[in-house]
Formats: structure tokens, C-alpha cells, sequence
């Protein structure tokens, strides 16, 4: 019970992680007003992440208080966390590199941003499916 603890954890503090990474450019950047083009870049933009990642929290913590049986809140934190990374993997490839390189350049760590972006959200499957992996 312990480790299935620690995994939901895990999870949870991984979906914070995924939302604090996608906010600090707002606070971090000189200028931030090319972020509307940079995040809304791609496929499919960041704001599914934005989306996405509270309702993992939800998944994640309904399947240890209660509210729902384990073994479906841990499937469901498994194919939301997979899909959070699919579209940070999406998003982060799908940017055009004119846009990344636009950003004044004192601010050039916003090159490697998308792939912090995508780092972190690795994190969030990666604990589903430890999550999954303790009840099964």
C-alpha cells in the first residue's frame, strides 16, 4: 500500500510539475509576448496540457480516497497520463524553430524549454503506470 501511495504521489506531484514548467516562461522571460504564438505553436498547442494535467490530478487522487474503484482511476491515470505526453511530444516537435529563436537572447534557455516540457510529462505516465502496475 505503501509504494501504490507513493506512486499516486508521485503522479500528482509530477501533473504540478507539467503546469509550473508551462508557467515559468510568464514569469522567467524578459518579454514575454511572443508565448501566445510559442504555446499555441504545433498540431495541437499547450492548451490541452493545461487541461489535461488537473484532470489527472483528479484521476490520480480518486482512485486513493474512494471515490471511484482503484483499478479503473488507475487505467484512466494511465491513458491520460499517455495522452499529457503525447501532445507535449506533439507540441514540442511541431514548433517552428523561427518561433523558438524569435525570444530576446538573454532569454535563449527557452530553447530547451519544450523538451523540459516534455521531460516532465514523461513523468506523469511513468507514475500511472507504476500506479497500475501496485493494484494489478
Amino acid at each position: 500500500m505503501d509504494t501504490e501511495v507513493a506512486a499516486v504521489r508521485a503522479g500528482v506531484v509530477a501533473c504540478v510539475l507539467v503546469l509550473v514548467v508551462l508557467a515559468a516562461p510568464y514569469v522567467l522571460l524578459s518579454d514575454p509576448s511572443g508565448l501566445g504564438s510559442y504555446y499555441a505553436a504545433g498540431p495541437v498547442g499547450v492548451g490541452a496540457l493545461v487541461l489535461l494535467a488537473p484532470i489527472e490530478v483528479v484521476a490520480f487522487l480518486s482512485g486513493t480516497r474512494g471515490n471511484a474503484d482503484p483499478s479503473t482511476a488507475a487505467g484512466v491515470a494511465t491513458v491520460l497520463g499517455l495522452a499529457i505526453a503525447l501532445v507535449s511530444l506533439l507540441w514540442a516537435v511541431g514548433i517552428d524553430p523561427n518561433l523558438v529563436y524569435s525570444f530576446a537572447a538573454a532569454d535563449s534557455w527557452i530553447e530547451n524549454h519544450r523538451w523540459v516540457v516534455v521531460a516532465a510529462s514523461l513523468l506523469v505516465p511513468a507514475s500511472a503506470l507504476a500506479w497500475a502496475r501496485e493494484i494489478l
